[in-house]
């Protein structure tokens, strides 16, 4: 069988972070006898073609801006005029990779814009086709608008939508979406890397003592992560209890405002930001912290927060997107109510004060990992069986 993926965010070089989760599936598909296309757009100073743990990598020329950026940050008309330019482009490569490679199946990731070439081409070359959408995609339009309507379209014509989360499933069907064509596949994480163990060196690296707590977020540096809630709730527990610190890895448009609000608060010294961590060593800083925290105002069905429970680390999360389907307010772990502060810090404080609470939620989330099917391995072979279903119709 020979799969080609459309992504909009894929690792730029080996061991980056960005759209890992995407390359993390296609990796394992390509360990499981699949032949893997992966074709996205290209970004200054990386090869347009290229092999990568055996996924064949096609990137494609569009107007691209210097210095790179998520598509889902372009604004204004020049960022339009790219857009359009990455559009059109997508489209004829599309075709000339099914034709030249013999593709059985379009795969796209993101319902718009990937999702909606995918379809359109799918029909042409007579192929089948799946989305998986992951949240922002379909959550960050009105469905009145002309993109709500793009995105109704790609699902209605897809030959499988896939939703990372039931939350997903109910906003796809609330678009007309009927449920024979809908797939709830979670996201998965890979149990072997991401497990309990308590990385002491790493700790002593970054200069956190036996004695201290650390708080880890692990995100996008910016507005809609809630990272200026997270500072600002750090602050109230800094101000009673200074054997906590903060590491916050990750990049993003907000790096140079979060950093001016830490030093303003005078939190140089307990907040730690990593910047971006090579995907093979993500999993350490992990095995680093006591309380993981996502404060974000949208998400799908968060990797992050998996990660975090396979690694037997107590959660704090917000109550959006699909995260209420992994963590129980009170039971695994604390669920508060976006962009409030107040509740944030309130919680912060509770779980950094008491630790058998934390090895409690700790103890039951990794249960829960271990119990669910939230191992890679698990999805990919539903996702094998139903390309293959597809396929042989």
């Amino acid at each position: 069988m020979k799969l080609c993926i459309v992504p909009t965010m894929f690792p730029k070089y080996k061991g980056d972070y960005y759209g890992s989760f995407v390359y993390d599936e296609a990796k394992k598909l390509v360990e499981n006898g699949i032949e893997v296309h992966v074709l996205t757009q290209h970004n200054h100073g990386i090869p347009y073609e290229e092999i990568m743990d055996g996924i064949h990598v096609h990137r494609f020329r569009w107007l691209e801006p210097k210095e790179f950026r998520a598509l889902v940050h372009f604004k204004g008309l020049k960022d339009n005029l790219r857009l359009l330019t990455y559009v059109i482009s997508l489209f004829f490569n599309l075709v000339k990779i099914i034709k030249k490679y013999k593709i059985n199946i379009i795969h796209a990731h993101s319902v718009i814009p990937t999702g909606l070439i995918g379809v359109i081409v799918a029909k042409i070359m007579g192929c089948p086709s799946f989305i998986t959408a992951h949240g922002m995609d379909i959550n960050n339009f009105d469905a009145k608008s002309i993109y709500g309507h793009l995105i109704s379209f790609s699902l209605k014509h897809c030959d499988k939508a896939i939703a990372v989360s039931g939350d997903l499933a109910e906003t796809m069907k609330s678009l007309g979406i009927t449920k024979d064509k809908i797939v709830i596949l979670r996201n998965a994480v890979d149990t072997n890397r991401f497990k309990p163990f308590k990385n002491m060196e790493l700790r002593h690296k970054y200069g956190v003592k036996e004695n201290e707590l650390l708080i880890l977020f692990v995100g996008y540096l910016d507005t809609f992560k809630g990272i200026f809630e997270l500072v600002d709730a750090f602050y109230g527990i800094n101000k009673e209890n200074k054997n906590v610190k903060l590491m916050m890895v990750g990049t993003g448009l907000k790096k140079d405002e979060i950093k001016k609000k830490i030093s303003q608060l005078g939190l140089k010294s307990y907040v730690m930001l990593i910047g971006t961590v090579p995907h093979a060593e993500i999993h350490s800083y992990y095995q680093m912290a006591d309380v993981f925290v996502l404060p974000s105002h949208t998400e799908g069905f968060p990797l992050s927060v998996l990660e975090a429970m396979a690694c037997k680390i107590p959660v704090l999360v917000t109550d959006v997107g699909g995260i209420s389907e992994i963590i129980e307010n009170g039971l695994n772990g604390f669920v508060v109510v976006s962009n409030d502060e107040h509740e944030l810090t309130n919680k912060l404080k509770i779980i950094t004060k008491d630790k058998n609470l934390r090895n409690d939620f700790a103890n039951k989330s990794y249960e829960i990992i271990r119990n669910s099917h939230f191992d890679m391995g698990d999805k990919i072979k539903v996702l094998k069986e139903l390309y293959s279903y597809m396929v042989n119709k």
